[in-house]
């Protein structure tokens, strides 16, 4: 994804009404920069979250699922941003329709020092309130980290934006 279909995608996605709770294991990381650095993230995050050890992984998950870089994982994960969607939502005013939740996440094993003995790689997920049930698998043709992490995160972009329009 190119500068401007990054932000065409984000701008789409903050003019949908849809509201999400996003929790990334360090690779993903730029997604919620770019989120928040278009105008119009206030309408789209409710709350965002880097549950980097493994103690607050597993409280995102709501369990100790292993392994943790799995779609499993993504998937508990996205549960779990999506109970929490729920409880910070605000009852939308009498007449008005209820915005549609998700929770979007990503557990990632990207380049890391010392080198891993497995394949770089990401699972992304989302869980909306609606029932849809995504996960994907990334894997990389680089060893840059920062390459990973943006490829993850245009990954990210576009699955909120597949779920905004649905």
């Amino acid at each position: 994804m190119n500068a401007d279909e990054r932000l065409a995608t984000i701008r789409a996605i903050h003019d949908s009404p849809l509201r999400i709770v996003l929790s990334v294991t360090g690779g993903g990381m730029l997604a919620l920069s770019d989120l928040l650095t278009v105008p119009g993230g206030s309408r789209t995050i409710l709350e965002a979250g880097v549950p980097y050890s493994v103690k607050s992984l597993y409280e995102v998950m709501g369990s100790e699922l292993e392994p943790h870089v799995s779609d499993e994982a993504a998937l508990a994960m996205a549960d779990g941003c999506l109970t929490r969607a729920q409880y910070l939502v605000s009852t939308p005013k009498p007449g008005t329709e209820p915005w549609p939740l998700a929770g979007i996440s990503c557990t990632a094993a990207l380049v890391t020092d010392p080198p891993r003995r497995g394949e770089d790689r990401s699972h992304i997920a989302a869980v909306s309130d609606s029932g849809t049930r995504i996960a994907r698998k990334i894997t990389y043709e680089t060893d840059d980290r920062i390459q990973q992490d943006r490829e993850t995160s245009d990954a990210i972009l576009s699955l909120i934006a597949e779920i905004a329009a649905s």
